[in-house]
């Protein structure tokens, strides 16, 4: 059985899970949302504006989908809490792991990469986490559970060596932490005003193998207003795309999340846009063998 054409499947192409390079899990989960809700229904708008690109990539001179990519069936939000399904999105990390292929999460509020996390700590040693958001998500608790979007990188620091970018959204506890531990945390700005820097500083953290989680709020709500917790000062199209090329390179990405699209009705260029960086990250982390 080979690749198929379906309209739920990213790229609009459905490669059998046991031929492909990558399987992408959509999680339907915005328990967690603290201010905007509709997070739930970002998988379905990505997927379905993913069928709807050009697959070709004009940058890298091949198509990103050729690696294969296995869409799976939504996992739906449960009533056990935040806890269950952080353990359940743990479960369906660890299979695809155990598969030897490459996870794409696709959420979903932050709090999904929860999952991720937990799943890579018993599987990838040498791990570091690169972590693109607006907010510092480094809380212990919040709204009465750890395992909230605003607590994800709490989590993730329990677990990995982490680098954050994009940071300008954050309170007085989590400033006092980073300047304490001295984090590496840098805000949208250092782009701007320090690119050469910014990466060296970077690099020197990052090791050789990476888990990258993108919350969509790190770009401006100029080009991205559909998220949850916008927050003006993020990156445009092109500097993110610079950023992850420039981080990513000679790394081994061994997975990625993109989550925090809260579709607008009637207005698709967000979730194409989505679509659109999840497919770009693909093509920079996870190219076709033969291009490889």
């Amino acid at each position: 059985m080979g690749v198929t054409e379906s309209v739920w499947a990213f790229g609009g192409l459905q490669y059998p899970r046991g031929e492909a390079r990558a399987v992408l899990l959509p999680v339907a989960y915005d328990l967690t949302a603290s201010y905007g809700t509709g997070a739930r229904g970002g998988p379905r708008a990505l997927i379905e504006a993913s069928t709807h690109m050009e697959l070709f990539d004009q940058e890298l001179g091949f198509s990103p989908i050729d690696v294969g990519v296995h869409t799976g069936e939504v996992i739906e939000q449960i009533a056990g809490g935040p806890e269950r399904m952080v353990q359940t999105i743990a479960g369906e990390i660890a299979d695809v792991l155990e598969g030897g292929q490459v996870p794409i999460l696709v959420g979903g509020d932050h709090s999904v990469s929860i999952g991720a996390f937990l799943a890579l700590e018993e599987r990838q040693e040498n791990l570091t986490i690169l972590h693109l958001d607006a907010h510092a998500d480094l809380r212990e608790e919040y709204q009465g559970t750890p395992y909230s979007h605003a607590c994800v990188m709490a989590r993730a620091r329990e677990r990995f060596p982490a680098v954050q970018i994009g940071i300008r959204s954050l309170s007085d506890p989590e400033y006092a932490r980073i300047q304490r531990e001295r984090l590496p945390v840098f805000p949208a700005s250092r782009l701007r005003e320090d690119r050469e820097g910014l990466v060296r500083d970077a690099l020197a953290i990052l090791g050789p193998r990476l888990y990258l989680t993108i919350d969509l709020d790190c770009l401006d709500p100029s080009i991205l207003p559909a998220t949850g917790t916008p927050e003006p000062g993020g990156f445009l199209w092109e500097e993110i795309l610079w950023l992850i090329r420039t981080l990513t390179h000679d790394r081994e990405v061994v997975g990625f999340d993109i989550v925090e699209l809260s579709p607008l009705p009637g207005f698709r260029a967000p979730d194409f846009l989505a679509a659109k960086l999840l497919y770009k990250v693909l093509g920079y982390t996870c190219p076709p063998r033969r291009f490889a």
